[in-house]
């Protein structure tokens, strides 16, 4: 950058005027200090990665981690994804730059802007990952809570009308194991009135273990806001600064009638800084999304009454059956999603950086408000 300063204006690489001089070593500076906090902070950050990968292994105890290849994969696909596309965005950057110059010469002065960016772009990529595990655990809750939605939606099947004493007992989770259906075959007369307590106990423990469940989900989540080390905020930065500046210089081109390569290279460049903005705030808002269906599980479950056709079965079989497989277990059911409940409303699942933003689409229409702002200015003082 320096040794491109030193050269005449009209054989620089890059900074062909005072503007674009000054708005290329914004540009490369911004990107150095993020690299350069990265670096600084590295060890902070292995710290937190390790304490947040324990936080999700005990978790992982009380619901096991399912289909580890399809999220395996889906990261795969979507690093190769944005490596092809930064990819060519480079190489049409500086394809583009150093038309009539040389490009060993462009190569050679900003090959390592090239690598410290790229260095940036993985940074966004690992903090996508981490909230993609976090995601996952929320879905694997949700997945639980509907099983109980089920267990507690009883239908007319479960009652045999046309034979008495035969009942059929849903599946339970508990801790991630599998209890095998209960089906008695007997009369009423030989029905263990024990079963009942067993099934109520066996509710209780598993709804238990998804509030420790839903408490680590929270603790991770709390570690990932917490991590300075993550430099979101400085990314976040960095990004309203290039969705300010390049906007400016596409319009600037289009008003002058520039060479359509140029205009089609800010374009580019333009897509490119939304996508950055894109990879952080989206899998934050697709974590909010997943807990919000956890709220909806949680209230359908408080809710939950018989419907009446279940009671009209009740009434045909003995009561020893009814109390047995409704009652008590159900009423379970509603004093550990009450818990359960409590425990959900006490933490509202956010994502910030150390508190200076939330993220979240919201964060989306105030950046786009920033960047409107700035250009009505920008194109202001131009035109004074």
């Amino acid at each position: 950058m320096i040794a491109d300063i030193k050269t005449d204006p009209r054989h620089s690489l890059r900074m062909t005027d005072v503007k674009t001089r000054f708005v290329t070593c914004g540009d490369i500076s911004i990107v150095v200090v993020i690299v350069v906090f990265a670096t600084m902070t590295l060890h902070l950050k292995i710290k937190m990665f390790w304490k947040l990968m324990n936080i999700l292994n005990q978790a992982d105890h009380i619901i096991p981690f399912k289909n580890p290849k399809r999220i395996k994969k889906a990261s795969v696909i979507f690093i190769a994804a944005v490596i092809f596309t930064i990819g060519l965005i480079y190489a049409y950057d500086i394809i583009l730059k150093s038309r009539g110059k040389s490009i060993s010469a462009y190569i050679k002065y900003y090959f390592s802007f090239y690598m410290l960016y790229s260095i940036v772009i993985m940074i966004e990529v690992f903090y996508w990952h981490i909230i993609l595990l976090v995601k996952v655990r929320i879905s694997l809750l949700n997945q639980d809570l509907v099983k109980v939605r089920d267990r507690t939606n009883i239908s007319k099947n479960v009652f045999l009308e046309d034979i008495v004493g035969k009942v059929y007992l849903s599946k339970i989770i508990v801790n991630g194991d599998k209890l095998t259906n209960r089906v008695n075959n007997t009369r009423t007369s030989s029905i263990d009135p024990y079963v009942k307590s067993e099934e109520s106990q066996n509710i209780g423990k598993w709804l238990l273990s998804l509030s420790i469940f839903q408490d680590k989900i929270f603790e991770a989540t709390s570690t990932i806001n917490n991590s300075m080390e993550l430099c979101i905020h400085v990314i976040m930065l960095s990004c309203l600064l290039h969705l300010i500046v390049t906007p400016y210089f596409l319009l600037t081109g289009l008003f002058d009638g520039a060479d359509p390569f140029y205009v089609i290279l800010q374009t580019v460049w333009l897509l490119g800084h939304i996508g950055r903005v894109l990879i952080i705030v989206e899998p934050c808002q697709i974590c909010i999304n997943e807990h919000k269906k956890t709220a909806n599980l949680i209230c359908e479950l408080l809710t939950f009454e018989a419907d009446e056709e279940v009671k009209k079965a009740h009434h045909k079989t003995s009561s020893v059956i009814s109390d047995m497989l409704t009652y008590e277990v159900d009423d379970t059911i509603k004093k550990g999603m009450t818990m359960f409940s409590l425990q959900f409303n006490r933490w509202k699942l956010r994502f910030s950086s150390c508190g200076f933003f939330k993220i979240s689409r919201a964060l989306l229409t105030s950046i786009a408000g920033a960047v409107t702002t700035y250009l009505v200015i920008l194109f202001q003082f131009n035109t004074t």
